[in-house]
């Protein structure tokens, strides 16, 4: 059965949970942003017999109105929205008087009950990764062993993703770097076994320290012909375990 809404959305690690590198959150897509003059167009279309000023001119009166309302202490609620008045910030006794440098006056917002139930309306469709313009690095295979997310130091590893080519290997800028946990950076110096928009072959850098290891790499690759004034840096989001 169809959706009567849809929304699509993206992909973004989750940093919250550093004990799990690959769990991630998904943020919408956001369409554009409505205001009033767009509100008040869509209940024209809908059929009323209120020219669309007077109608706007209503739809401010009541935003003030209930602003004021609010902004006096009062609790708002309607079918669409709840506001509540709420006083952030911690008072160090029962004595302690309102201090805008430590506490802040601000407004609880939440849906209102029509709206919470038409959530269940809502279809959604994941479109991938949040990324620096496609750009990605997918995944990383030890050549070797055939392992995912593992590098035997002084061999080959295959790197998978998006725009991850090198445009120029003899530029020290850019390329395929290993740092360590001691935040050590090595740069695969030898030539690329591999090296298209989706693929790179290199080998470990026989210095590599064993243990956690972060892979980066800076390119100026962009399709289109085109190439990045500075070099654009696309971080693996997991950590590679390294091994001799």
């Amino acid at each position: 059965m169809a959706s009567k809404y849809n929304w699509t959305g993206m992909y973004r690690p989750n940093m919250f949970t550093p004990d799990n590198e690959r769990d991630q959150l998904v943020d919408v897509q956001i369409l554009g942003s409505v205001r009033d003059d767009d509100i008040a167009n869509d209940i024209i279309e809908e059929g009323i017999e209120l020219k669309k000023e007077t109608l706007c001119d209503v739809i401010k009166r009541y935003e003030r109105t209930v602003a004021k309302r609010v902004l006096s202490g009062y609790a708002y609620s309607n079918d669409f929205v709840q506001m509540q008045p709420r006083i952030t910030g911690v008072f160090e006794s029962t004595s302690a008087q309102f201090d805008p440098a430590v506490h802040k006056c601000t407004v609880d917002m939440c849906a209102g009950t029509v709206l919470r139930s038409e959530l269940s309306n809502v279809g959604v469709k994941i479109l991938g990764e949040k990324d620096a313009g496609g750009a990605k690095i997918s995944s990383v295979t030890d050549v070797e062993t055939g392992d995912k997310d593992t590098l035997t130091v002084g061999e080959m590893v295959l790197i998978e993703g998006d725009k991850i080519k090198i445009q120029d290997e003899k530029d020290e800028s850019q390329g395929v770097f290993f740092i360590d946990e001691k935040g050590v950076s090595r740069r695969a110096d030898k030539r690329l076994a591999l090296n298209k928009p989706s693929q790179i072959m290199v080998k470990v850098p026989s210095d590599v320290a064993e243990g956690a290891v972060s892979l980066v790499i800076k390119t100026k690759y962009t399709t289109g012909g085109a190439v990045l004034k500075a070099p654009r840096e696309l971080k693996y989001n997991y950590k590679l375990t390294a091994k001799k």
